[in-house]
């Protein structure tokens, strides 16, 4: 009885392992974000993008590269140390390097994910959370997708693990790709599209920066405004609703995010589950295998017709009803099929009459 019992619970949990949901990051597909009904493509925005910030410090300086592909895990390019680089399964990583101007000194101090599924090293999976700026930001009067990621972490100095997550505020722009003002970064990462080539240029934080207060940590900036980049960095710190998390606020312009440009610009004939205003949907021009077997059997049977009766034409000058082939067998229809219509009922109505013998 003792085994059965556990053989009973072993089965159980096998089954209940086999019958779990996917993961959360299966479902979320950047050229199928839907979110109040409205369809969204986001592939054109895929492969690795990276914006540069800076921390002066006084006698050296911090630069972070934040890394993120919203398509698929980062994958790093060449031969890179572990603790050089973000675990497989990230989707955002940041790389902190201390730079000492003085000595010429430019290390990499850290590198941790930000977002991803990253359940099996110790973070969390990625759970995305999608929502229209409009319902969160009304205020802002734009126009886009808010995308939160999860499942980084990071242990620091002091070995804390500290959760991490990223949300993207992805602003409709029509005049933007979604690439524009790219810092070609020190950190590399295999494309999955062609890569934005773009220069690298430092800017000096200035003296707006220091406000007095020491206890205010130095103010992280991003290198290459004047360029006017697309993706934007916005701040990193803690939650507002949870101080044992870290977020990464980022704001992305592009045309890819406007209502317009999902209703009429969908690609790859990935048409179908668009509940918008609907102008941009469009009559399918695929005709389904039932429809062609009723086109192919309407102009087979219109061509035996034809050729049957202009056969029977000419060489016997058949007229009228002796021109069809098989003319006899098709004057029988009717009376065929009233034939086989009381068959049937005469053998419903039979197998309802009681069967044995009749009474004397």
């Amino acid at each position: 009885m003792k085994f059965s019992t556990i053989l009973y619970a072993d089965t159980a949990l096998l089954f209940s392992l086999l019958l779990a949901p996917l993961p959360t990051a299966a479902m979320f597909r950047c050229n199928h974000v839907v979110s109040d009904g409205q369809q969204f493509n986001l592939e054109a925005l895929g492969g690795p993008h990276s914006i540069v910030t800076s921390q002066d410090m006084g006698n050296h300086m911090i630069n972070t590269t934040y890394t993120v592909d919203i398509c698929a895990p980062l994958k790093k390019k060449g031969d890179v140390k572990r603790g050089e680089q973000c675990p497989n399964g990230s989707r955002v990583c940041a790389i902190k390097r201390l730079i000492n101007p003085a000595e010429k000194v430019d290390t990499i101090r850290y590198a941790f994910p930000l977002a991803g599924e990253l359940a099996i090293h110790g973070g969390s999976t990625l759970d995305p959370e999608i929502a229209r700026l409009s319902k969160v930001d009304p205020d802002s009067g734009k126009q886009g997708l808010r995308v939160t990621l999860k499942g980084g972490y990071y242990d620091g100095d002091n070995h804390v693990r500290r959760k991490q997550q990223t949300v993207i505020d992805f602003v409709c722009n029509k005049d933007l790709d979604g690439s524009e003002g790219e810092h070609d970064t020190e950190d590399k990462y295999e494309p999955n599209k062609d890569p934005v080539e773009a220069r690298v240029e430092d800017e000096s934080n200035g003296d707006e920066d220091k406000d007095g207060d020491e206890s205010t940590p130095p103010k992280e900036v991003q290198l290459g405004m004047d360029k006017n980049p697309s993706l934007v960095f916005d701040r990193y710190g803690p939650s507002d609703t949870d101080t044992n998390v870290d977020v990464l606020h980022l704001t992305w312009s592009s045309k890819y995010v406007c209502e317009s440009e999902a209703d009429d610009g969908k690609k790859g004939g990935d048409d179908k589950g668009d509940d918008g205003d609907g102008e941009g949907k469009k009559p399918s021009s695929h005709w389904g295998a039932f429809t062609w077997i009723i086109v192919l059997v309407f102009f087979g049977t219109a061509a035996y017709l034809i050729f049957g009766s202009w056969l029977n034409y000419t060489r016997y000058g058949a007229r009228g009803w002796d021109l069809l082939p098989h003319g006899d067998t098709i004057r029988d229809i009717p009376y065929l099929m009233k034939d086989w219509a009381r068959r049937v009922l005469n053998t419903v109505q039979g197998s309802g009459s009681r069967g044995g013998y009749s009474a004397v």
